[in-house]
């Protein structure tokens, strides 16, 4: 009996010990730092940029006049959503594929898959840190997004406020999941991030056939604005949201298989 709790706790440790790995590596690092101050800087920076603009036009123009229509604050918060999907996703998605590219140096590689019973336990700890944390990068930015644009353009319903950080949080999950299966198609940072890149671009270019753009999981990157200003409500979503949660789990459970029957 002793020797059965003995064999438990050995086959357990592994697993915690990388679980506190992980999350040691990204908040004792500049990491999770980064990424959180890039999301609050962009929603800082935005709203106050979208408010001004057309004074700065001006000035570009040099006094030349030009018309721009008064900002609502849902172009407040649409200014955000859109750097959050290219700067703060990019920032993401290297990051991530740092922490998955484990494969990259086969003399780390050899050392962690001997010590697990599965691929799992090396790919489950680090999709989850960098999963929560983009998702809790993209709520702090939208908290900062809403504040300025509050102060400057305008206030936001909040009911489409939570619902557009609903669909921002679970496409950047996505994101993360992408970069994990890309993690077992090419070793290393660059490699996975470039193939992520390439898949996470062609989603919204199939979103050009009408019949299949409202559930394809780019339909969530235009989410937040449309509930800001009413033109949909989250039921609307609720397609693309399934749709996106499923492609999440089938890219892991696909980055499972690619690493497994990966040669060292």
């Amino acid at each position: 009996m002793s020797g059965g709790a003995a064999m438990t706790t050995s086959a357990s440790a592994p697993r915690m010990s990388l679980w506190r790995l992980e999350w040691l590596r990204l908040f004792r690092t500049p990491r999770a730092l980064a990424l959180g101050a890039v999301f609050v800087a962009m929603g800082l920076i935005e709203p106050a940029f979208t408010k001004y603009a057309s004074t700065l036009l001006r000035h570009v123009g040099h006094g030349a006049r030009i018309s721009v229509p008064p900002p609502t604050a849902a172009d407040g918060l649409n200014s955000y959503v859109s750097e959050a999907t290219l700067v703060g996703l990019v920032l993401l998605v290297i990051l991530a594929a740092g922490a998955l590219g484990f494969d990259a140096k086969p003399g780390l590689a050899t050392f962690l898959r001997t010590r697990v019973a599965s691929i799992w336990q090396l790919i489950t700890p680090r999709f989850t840190a960098y999963a929560v944390a983009g998702a809790s990068a993209y709520l702090l930015g939208t908290l900062a997004a809403w504040f300025e644009t509050w102060q400057l353009i305008g206030p936001l319903p909040v009911a489409g406020l939570l619902g557009g950080v609903l669909c921002g949080s679970v496409y950047l999950v996505f994101a993360v999941a992408v970069t994990a299966f890309a993690a077992g198609l090419g070793r290393g940072t660059l490699a996975a991030a470039g193939i992520a890149f390439m898949i996470l671009l062609a989603v919204p270019i199939l979103g050009t056939i009408s019949a299949i753009s409202n559930w394809l999981p780019s339909a969530l990157i235009s989410a937040p604005a449309d509930l800001a200003d009413g033109t949909h409500q989250l039921p609307h979503f609720l397609p693309p949201l399934c749709v996106t949660v499923a492609a999440s789990v089938v890219a892991l459970v696909l980055a499972a298989w690619r690493l497994r029957s990966r040669e060292i």
